[in-house]
């Protein structure tokens, strides 16, 4: 339901405030939707770069893939995650997770009852697994961005489609309004003062 606009003076003040407010909020939001635009850019060509290189490593894995049979039993043990740390960092007033390396569980092994290549199956096997929670972990910050700038759209289309022409037209209504009572209000001093002069004359 639209507001109802009270044609006064003091309304008139208060459709300028909200129009000053919503005029000086606006330029604010037009940067930090740049800002949104720029750090998107940023993280979307760091996930094609990540996915390239998660490529390359499967297939470098996929060359070892026979040796993997001798490892399969045991490798399992020495892949589980144990904890993914990320740290926290600030992006136009949104909080995101950004990758910082993942945990494994290390039980130990003997040198001498595992294969030889049971130390490089595993770095590789790891920096995989690695490689591919920081690949979620950038897409988990492509979606709180996308949010943020969607919801940042919606404000600024608020503000420039609604809200700000919404306070023009109340000032030009208050204000015509106003003008036309001042107009009225001047005509009807005028005539007054000349019944006064005519009754006066009368009198006289």
């Amino acid at each position: 339901m639209a507001e109802r606009i009270r044609l006064n003076k003091v309304s008139l003040r208060e459709q300028k405030q909200k129009m000053a407010m919503y005029e000086r909020f606006l330029p604010a939001l037009e940067a930090r939707k740049q800002q949104l635009i720029m750090q998107l850019a940023v993280i979307r060509t760091n996930i094609l770069v990540q996915r390239e290189l998660m490529e390359t490593m499967l297939a470098d894995i996929r060359s070892w893939a026979s040796l993997y049979w001798d490892v399969g039993k045991i490798l399992r043990y020495y892949i589980a995650i144990r904890e993914i740390r990320c740290v926290s960092r600030n992006v136009a007033g949104l909080k995101i997770r950004e990758f910082k390396e993942v945990i494994f569980d290390d039980p130990g092994y003997s040198l001498f009852r595992t294969p030889f290549s049971f130390d490089t199956i595993l770095k590789k096997t790891r920096d995989a697994i690695s490689l591919r929670e920081g690949i979620k972990i950038l897409e988990e910050q492509e979606q709180v961005l996308l949010e943020g700038f969607r919801k940042t759209s919606q404000r600024i289309n608020l503000y420039e489609k609604r809200l700000i022409p919404q306070c023009r037209e109340a000032i030009r209504r208050i204000s015509v309004y106003l003008q036309d009572q001042q107009a009225a209000a001047v005509g009807v001093a005028k005539v007054a003062k000349r019944l006064g002069e005519e009754a006066s004359y009368y009198v006289d």
